[in-house]
């Protein structure tokens, strides 16, 4: 089962979730976690790993032989990210608007376009026990990074288990990304009107792309809240409730896996591995 843990806004608690999710799966099975939040990975501060194996990731960039060029236009009106320029005897490619899309190359009619190649970033996979760790980390200054997203996701092929994809913030294309092809998604928000705001736009999100999808509520207090309401108003599955408490956010601040060291945090997140498991053999029935 492939199980997205993505969030509408930052800072609600989803690598959290992620990491001690992980953790309490792979004392049972082989399970993969991807962090997917290329642009500040940190699912691996949280475990001691081995063996690292680090991939450079590179992408296509057009290089024009000017001397073969006719400067005919062909392909910048093929380009649909406006990274190529045609001027009357001079061509510009911008490499931090090309998506590696090949369609200058296959079009132009005087074969004057050849690849180049430019580094994106880079992906590395260690493991922990039984458990695969797999992340990207974007270079600086590179704006690609639903591709650098793309290649973590593929960098270890796992059919067996549970893969976990910690995916970016927000409501945007890398999240879109990151989702995608997952089967399930868990949706964490906080008990705060900002996070009633953010969940609301990802449940949304979600919709458009036909995914089913659950709710955590992190950081819960005693009492209602409106994320509670919300998720009954709509017929929103709440798979659980972690309670805001200082033993919880001390041993995530100290690098700490709460299902670790927190005797009645362990359980709750076999409570929510339990539900994934039960949804994932109702899909597949």
């Amino acid at each position: 089962m492939k199980v997205a843990v993505a969030s509408g806004k930052g800072g609600t608690g989803k690598t959290f979730v992620a990491t001690n999710l992980a953790r309490v799966a792979s004392s049972s099975s082989e399970v993969v976690l991807y962090d997917l939040d290329v642009e500040e990975p940190n699912c691996h501060l949280f475990f001691e790993s081995s063996g690292e194996e680090t991939e450079s990731v590179e992408m296509m960039i057009p290089v024009v032989d000017k001397e073969t060029c006719s400067f005919c236009g062909v392909c910048a009106d093929v380009c649909e990210f406006n990274a190529i320029i045609t001027l009357p005897k001079e061509v510009l490619v911008f490499p931090e608007l090309c998506h590696s899309c090949y369609g200058c190359l296959e079009m132009c009619p005087e074969d004057a376009i050849g690849d180049g190649i430019k580094t994106i970033g880079r992906t590395i996979v260690s493991r922990s026990g039984a458990l695969t760790l797999v992340f990207g980390r974007l270079a600086i200054g590179q704006p690609a990074t639903t591709a650098l997203i793309d290649r973590t996701k593929h960098r270890v092929h796992y059919a067996g288990g549970i893969q976990i994809y910690d995916s970016p913030p927000g409501t945007s294309c890398p999240v879109i990304e990151a989702v995608k092809d997952t089967d399930y998604v868990v949706l964490v928000t906080e008990p705060t009107r900002f996070g009633l705001h953010d969940l609301d736009l990802m449940v949304r999100t979600l919709g458009r792309l036909e995914k089913p999808y659950g709710v955590v509520v992190n950081k819960a207090t005693d009492g209602e809240c409106p994320i509670e309401a919300y998720c009954r108003e709509r017929g929103i599955e709440l798979i659980l409730r972690i309670p805001w408490r200082a033993d919880i956010a001390r041993e995530c601040a100290r690098g700490h896996l709460a299902a670790e060291t927190i005797p009645d945090v362990s359980p709750l997140f076999e409570a929510m591995l339990d539900t994934l498991r039960t949804r994932s053999t109702r899909m597949s029935a």
